[in-house]
């Protein structure tokens, strides 16, 4: 496919724009990455080899933890299990994504439990060796489950013990006061075993249990939920931009074509119409029914579409005066006919120019309508809801940070993409 020579001036231009080239391939690499999914992000194993035979569960689905050997029906937790097959040494592997989280899964940090003999006493401590003020610590199954249970304070059992089947019944209660059983079992089943952990509750700072930046307030990790709120981003950036462009290229093409009382009446209702309060129309819409990605990108399309119409009026009214129209007219070329294969490939630079000013136009009313409340739904991962968070929880530093970084980078760098194409696409550089 040859380009022509204007096509290939622009795209130098562009090129030799160091801020806007570099920007594009950056995004176009985190664009890349955001298709990948589960393959990078995600709580399903890829692969894993069992006894010598090999399985994939992100392409199988739902998969016992008996396949495994696990005494459990469920399906497993896979990143428990990589744990368990790592400790057994016996050539079992488990090959994990990248990010071993789902963006919307809730994962409890979890953090391994020390054990030391004083006095005769077990005391437990975390892994500086610091004495648990007071906290629960259980036995973890392997599908990330809660096993038996012991209430554990200033380093010792003292309170409530729950005896638990794989089921998670309790089948068995005692208490201690001070470390000493006050209600034994002749079995010896009282008595916690080696293997203990503790539950770290949200917020979580980064670096435990495998959640580089830590966790949300909901238990989300922080780099799952980016990850899935920039998928979110993308999926709803190619929502908008084609509803806007099919919308105000249509509308904005026949006003500046027919022009007279066509023009005329479309104006005085696109006047009417971007009068209408837009916050208080999404609030308005926000009680009648739940958000979706869909409803809120429908809400956005009919506020925003009329921009891009006034500038292809003034495009194609500009064309349409032109001596090679006025030749197709005259030859019988059809109103469509004209548009499209005249007028349209001659209003490109507008189109084309102002598409990365309106993907950062739709990523920042998402995200601040997410951060409002009257966006996506809790479960649904955005960096709204990120932002929010991190309002909520100024301690919890990590959370506040990464989003702020993660949007203020995207948005400067479609900035300089959309800088760079105006500049490639502008006439009096081209010429000189």
């Amino acid at each position: 496919m040859a380009f022509n020579p204007i096509t290939v001036r622009r795209i130098r231009r562009f090129r030799s724009i160091k801020r806007a080239w570099w920007s594009l391939l950056v995004l176009s690499v985190f664009t890349f990455l955001a298709l990948l999914g589960p393959l990078l992000v995600g709580n399903q194993a890829l692969l894993v080899s069992y006894q010598g035979k090999w399985s994939s569960p992100l392409l199988m689905g739902k998969v016992s933890g008996k396949t495994f050997g696990l005494a459990e029906d469920t399906t497993p937790n896979y990143r428990r299990l990589q744990q368990a097959f790592a400790q057994k040494n016996q050539g079992d592997w488990v090959l994990l994504p990248l990010i071993p989280f789902s963006p919307t899964e809730v994962s409890e940090v979890n953090l391994p439990v020390q054990q030391s003999l004083k006095n005769g006493q077990k005391y437990f401590t975390d892994e500086q060796h610091r004495p648990l003020s007071e906290t629960k610590v259980f036995i973890l199954n392997s599908d990330g489950t809660r096993g038996s249970t012991w209430t554990v304070i200033n380093g010792k059992l003292d309170g409530e013990f729950r005896l638990r089947d794989s089921q998670g019944n309790s089948t068995l209660l005692s208490k201690y006061s001070n470390g000493v059983a006050l209600k034994t079992n002749p079995n010896g089943l009282h008595l916690p075993p080696e293997n203990l952990f503790t539950f770290i509750p949200y917020p979580t700072p980064p670096g435990l249990d495998g959640h580089w930046l830590g966790t949300d307030e909901s238990g989300h990790d922080v780099v799952a939920r980016l990850y899935g709120g920039f998928q979110t981003l993308l999926i709803a950036s190619a929502l908008y931009l084609v509803a806007t462009y099919a919308i105000g290229i249509f509308l904005g093409a026949a006003m500046g074509y027919f022009g007279g009382w066509f023009d005329l009446v479309m104006q005085r209702l696109i006047e009417i119409w971007s009068n209408i309060p837009f916050l208080y129309a999404i609030v308005f819409l926000a009680t009648l029914f739940e958000p979706s990605l869909i409803i809120l990108m429908l809400i956005l399309v009919a506020f925003s579409w009329m921009g891009l119409a006034h500038q292809m009026r003034a495009a194609t009214y500009r064309e349409a005066s032109r001596d090679y129209v006025a030749a197709s007219r005259s030859l019988g070329a059809s109103h469509t006919r004209i548009i499209i294969k005249h007028i349209l490939p001659n209003t490109l630079s507008v189109m084309i120019t102002l598409a990365p000013f309106s993907i950062a136009a739709v990523v920042a009313s998402l995200s601040a309508l997410d951060y409002l409340g009257f966006g996506l739904p809790p479960t649904v991962p955005s960096w709204g809801d990120l932002l929010r968070q991190g309002k909520e929880n100024w301690s919890s530093w990590w959370i506040i940070t990464s989003t702020v970084t993660c949007m203020v980078s995207t948005l400067i760098m479609v900035n300089f993409i959309g800088e760079g194409v105006r500049d490639a696409f502008d006439a009096k550089t081209n010429e000189s």
